[in-house]
């Protein structure tokens, strides 16, 4: 049986009815946008433009499903506050299973009730994406920063060479 590709879903369907679907590969796109990020309290940067593909794997007892991110989210530099574009890549991996009650395997792995018909991947797509984003977030191009900031942090911050710490310069280790 040929896969069945190229399933693009608007914003804000994020529901993957297994029920309905037959043994074999799927393919669902999602674009998302600033929208997406908004409907999420607690998330720093509310912008950005991805595209998520996930690649489904039906069979009888259990849904394999691979996520591949890509694209761009506006994040704040850590080292001057100003705006910039991060761009963004990653791939993810989740097995569903079937059983009594809902129950969270490991990371990758969430056992279903045999009932449910459907899976809402909403949740899961933010945290992936937050996976992504990088640790330390600075301006790809230092020369991009925000020069008046940079001045000013120059400024105000504390000189390298701290005199406190030069009478231990003088103490010698005996060994």
């Amino acid at each position: 049986m040929p896969p069945n590709f190229n399933r693009v879903k608007k914003e804000g369907e994020f529901i993957i009815p297994f029920k309905g679907l037959n043994p074999g590969q799927h393919r669902f796109t999602f674009k998302i946008d600033d929208k997406f990020f908004e409907s999420f309290e607690y998330f720093d940067n509310e912008r950005g433009t991805l595209e998520i593909e996930v690649n489904i794997i039906r069979e009888a007892a259990l849904i394999d499903l691979q996520f591949l991110i890509s694209g761009g989210v506006n994040l704040i530099c850590d080292r001057c506050l100003g705006n910039y574009q991060q761009p963004v890549s990653g791939e993810f991996r989740l097995i569903v299973k079937f059983g009594k009650i809902y129950l969270e395997e490991s990371d990758d792995v969430v056992i279903l009730p045999v009932a449910q018909t459907s899976l809402d991947i909403k949740q899961y797509i933010f945290e992936y994406i937050n996976l992504i984003l990088p640790v330390k977030r600075v301006h790809l191009n230092p020369g991009d920063c925000d020069r008046e900031m940079i001045k000013k942090l120059k400024k105000y911050s504390k000189p390298e060479h701290d005199p406190r710490w030069d009478v231990l310069k003088t103490l010698k280790m005996n060994k």
